[in-house]
């Protein structure tokens, strides 16, 4: 899981902005350098044309892909998205390797199951943000993905019991991950507003991400769709929220 950096990055942008550091001028958005994508993924896939907003409070980033072609009807188990971030003058400021990971709830990996002529989001963390991001124009995409069949077989009585069990520990899990995204949204309008007290709020709040991380690395079992979706709802207002 990468809870853990997540919060950590949101945290630091709390303590910048309660210090009233100076940060980094970034452009507001960057455009598709192709649309074509890189890796064994590209026959499949392409950006759609755009311009896309560099967010100002973390280093993540989105756009938009659209299926060009059904991919393998497969359980993607490993998926990896890179990139190439490029100045005016077509240089590289900053790039990552489509490396093949664990596909687990943090990642981009709700786009492979796009059918042709679908669209959906992809996003990436970008490493160089936001220092080498001051001269940003546009950006190409590379994505790997690897899978296995499904299975047909009907699960048995221990399995589905054990699946439901899971299932409801990642509820409590998701519940708590709400309870957390609320107080760093609490305390992201704290540090806008200037209340320099949300410094005392920091450790506490490091304490229980480093705890809640813990509990994410060990939970057993898969989450369901259902709970993928709330998870990135919740995901979503909280990024929302600190605009």
């Amino acid at each position: 899981m990468r809870i853990s950096k997540i919060t950590f990055a949101l945290l630091a942008m709390l303590i910048i902005t309660a210090c009233g550091k100076k940060q980094t001028v970034m452009p507001e958005s960057l455009t598709p350098e192709t649309t074509t994508i890189d890796g064994n993924m590209g026959e499949y896939y392409e950006v759609v044309e755009g311009s896309y907003d560099l967010d100002k409070y973390t280093s993540e980033f989105k756009f938009d892909v659209r299926c060009i072609k059904n991919a393998p009807k497969l359980i993607y188990t490993k998926l990896g998205i890179g990139y190439e971030i490029y100045d005016g003058n077509g240089n590289v400021i900053d790039s990552k390797n489509a490396t093949l990971e664990n596909v687990d709830p943090w990642n981009s990996s709700e786009f492979l199951l796009l059918k042709e002529g679908e669209m959906g989001k992809v996003k990436v963390n970008l490493a160089g943000w936001p220092d080498k991001l001051k001269e940003a124009k546009t950006f190409k995409i590379s994505i790997n993905a690897r899978g296995e069949e499904g299975k047909d077989d009907t699960p048995e009585e221990d399995e589905v019991t054990a699946v439901s069990s899971s299932s409801n520990n990642w509820d409590t899990l998701v519940d708590e991950y709400e309870q957390y995204c609320n107080k760093l949204a609490s305390m992201s309008k704290k540090a806008l507003a200037g209340d320099v007290s949300v410094m005392t709020e920091y450790s506490s709040a490091l304490e229980q991400a480093q705890r809640l991380s813990d509990k994410l690395e060990n939970a057993q079992g898969e989450m369901t769709p259902a709970q993928v979706a709330r998870l990135n709802k919740i995901a979503a207002k909280m990024a929302q929220s600190m605009m």
